[in-house]
C-alpha cells in the first residue's frame, strides 16, 4: 500500500511512510539500518505513548540477529516479511516489513506492533489541566 502511495504522488518509500506514521492509528516504526545498526527511527504517535521507540539520539543500536535485514535468505529478492515473536524487536510480537535498498546501502524495516490499549499514568491533576489536554487531542485528530 505504501509503496503504491510512494509512486503515486512520485514520492520516496521513505517519504510516503514517514507522512502515513504521522496520522495512522496503528502502532508502527520505521527503522533505517545499516551494516547492523540503527541509522534512525520513527514512530507513529500510539507507538511513541506505549514505548515503542530507539532512542537513536544515545548513541549506535544493534538490530536484532532475527531481524529482516539480518535475513536476508527469508527475503524475497531484495523485499520480505517476518513475523517475530516477544523479544526480537520489543517484548511483544512484531510484524516486519523489510526491503533492502542496495541502491542507497540501507535498509528499511516497518514494523507493526498489535494494537493495546493505551493507559496514561494519572497522577493527582487539576481537572482544567485534563480538559486542556483532552481538548488539545481532539483539534489535533480532527484536522
Amino acid at each position: 500500500m505504501l509503496s503504491h502511495c510512494a509512486d503515486l504522488y512520485r514520492v520516496s518509500l521513505v517519504a510516503a511512510t514517514l507522512r502515513w506514521l504521522g496520522y495512522t492509528e496503528r502502532r508502527a516504526v520505521l527503522v533505517v539500518s545499516r551494516d547492523g545498526f540503527i541509522l534512525w527511527a520513527r514512530s507513529s504517535e500510539r507507538a511513541l505513548r506505549t514505548g515503542a521507540y530507539f532512542r537513536t539520539s544515545a548513541g549506535p543500536i544493534e538490530i536484532p540477529s532475527a531481524a529482516g535485514p539480518n535475513q536476508v535468505q527469508k527475503l524475497d529478492g531484495s523485499r520480505g516479511e517476518i513475523s517475530h515473536g516477544p523479544g526480537v524487536w520489543f517484548g511483544e510480537p512484531v510484524r516486519e516489513m523489510t526491503i533492502l535498498a542496495e541502491q542507497y546501502d540501507f535498509a528499511l524495516s516497518l514494523l507493526l506492533l498489535e494494537d493495546t490499549t493505551y493507559q496514561r499514568r494519572c497522577e493527582a491533576e487539576d481537572a482544567s489541566e485534563v480538559v486542556d489536554r483532552m481538548a488539545s487531542m481532539v483539534r489535533r485528530h480532527s484536522r
